[in-house]
């Protein structure tokens, strides 16, 4: 009778180990899909960054170079080359026009911020021991340090990379304790 029990028992465990295998596998084959479509994401966003940065100034030209029309509106009317009537009528259209491009500004530029959070979050969750591994993160951290002396990178950029590799050493650290036994 106990060689009964052994082998329904010996099954069962069989049988249960062999479940959570294929859901791990599972699991796994997913998160692998994950790391790579975050990681690709977020080296797309930093490629086209610099793009939409350039795009969301020329708009505050624009809002600028229209306020500034506004004032030499102003100043004809002072000067009295143009009529109260023109003036009001023009002065309300620019106003329209100034209005209609900061609403447009002011919600891509929240977007903008919003998408870069949303990139930042979803890669620093994708970071793995291995892709980590690839980088010695205070030779890195040296290196923006000196291309910020020497002024190769501006403020922005600087702030940006240096909380990329917080994220990326503070990510390490956290992987190192959390790291699965190594498989036999």
């Amino acid at each position: 009778m106990s060689l009964d029990v052994a082998y329904l028992a010996l099954g069962e465990l069989e049988k249960i180990l062999s479940q959570y295998d294929e859901k791990l596998k599972g699991i796994e084959d997913t998160w692998r899909a994950f790391t790579d479509s975050a990681t690709k994401t977020k080296s797309s966003w930093d490629a086209d960054l610099p793009r939409i940065k350039i795009r969301v100034d020329q708009l505050r030209n624009v809002v600028e170079s229209l306020k500034k029309e506004q004032e030499v509106l102003l100043a004809k009317r002072e000067l009295g080359l143009i009529s109260d009537k023109d003036y009001e009528s023009l002065s309300a259209e620019l106003q329209k026009k100034i209005y209609e491009y900061q609403e447009k500004l002011d919600a891509l530029s929240r977007k903008t911020a919003e998408i870069e959070m949303r990139v930042l979050y979803l890669w620093a969750r994708a970071l793995t021991r291995d892709y980590l591994a690839k980088f010695d993160l205070v030779e890195l951290e040296k290196k923006i340090e000196d291309a910020r002396a020497a002024g190769r990178i501006d403020e922005e950029t600087y702030a940006k990379m240096k909380h990329e590799i917080d994220v990326m050493k503070h990510t390490w650290e956290l992987l190192n304790l959390l790291s699965p036994s190594d498989k036999s």
